[in-house]
């Protein structure tokens, strides 16, 4: 992954979770509203996860090769 997208994706990830979490502590437990940005919100950090989980990936695998390289 290029380090822009990777930075794209992780600030879009941010912003999503940010936003989920902004209108929660004002919903009702038991409206509609609720379990869609529940839902979101879980949705949200698993992209979070998976974008932060590449970019480590990524970072390994570049300090790997010039080891490989000696």
């Amino acid at each position: 992954m290029h380090p822009t997208v990777g930075r794209v994706a992780f600030n879009i990830a941010v912003l999503l979770v940010v936003m989920a979490l902004m209108p929660l502590p004002w919903l009702r437990r038991d409206s509609a509203e609720f379990v869609v940005d529940v839902l979101a919100l879980g949705l949200s950090l698993v992209f979070l996860l998976l974008v932060v989980w590449e970019v480590r990936r990524e970072v390994k695998k570049e300090l790997e090769v010039p080891a490989r390289a000696r």
